[in-house]
């Protein structure tokens, strides 16, 4: 009986060293994961308005212009595939879906607003805002 004392003895005290460093190793991959949203999130949402502001001036795109552009959205896009929430990638399908099919601009700024929504509720852990009280914050609807 004595020899299953030291044998719990012992699994208490491993136990007591592993499980502390375990939570401690998941908080840092948590942060880091959570940093690395955020900088997809920025790079999409700057690409996103950069993109609009040109859209919006009316600038001429060149070439090359054009090619770095497109280099700097599917960057932006490959980031947002990695890091982003099930509900992002969801929001941003149902947009890219509307736009490709669709001249209706009231529904795809709608559907803007919905995925600048769930970027900010996977970066918060949540938000009580609605798409009208986003609106002058979505690039697309505002200038």
């Amino acid at each position: 009986m004595h020899d299953y004392k030291e044998v719990i003895v012992a699994l208490i005290a491993v136990l007591g060293g592993v499980v502390p460093y375990l939570v401690q190793r998941n908080k840092e991959l948590n942060l880091k994961i959570a940093s690395r949203k955020r900088g997809a999130y920025t790079a999409f949402l700057r690409n996103f308005t950069e993109s609009a502001l040109s859209v919006m001036k009316g600038e001429e795109w060149t070439a090359e212009l054009e090619a770095k552009k497109d280099r700097e959205r599917l960057l932006a896009r490959d980031k947002l595939l990695l890091f982003g929430s099930d509900e992002v990638i969801k929001a941003y399908d149902a947009w890219i879906r509307h736009s490709g099919n669709n001249d209706d601009t009231d529904t795809e700024g709608v559907l803007v607003s919905e995925l600048l929504l769930a970027i900010r509720s996977d970066i918060l852990g949540g938000t009580e805002l609605t798409t009208q009280q986003i609106e002058n914050l979505n690039p697309y609807l505002r200038g």
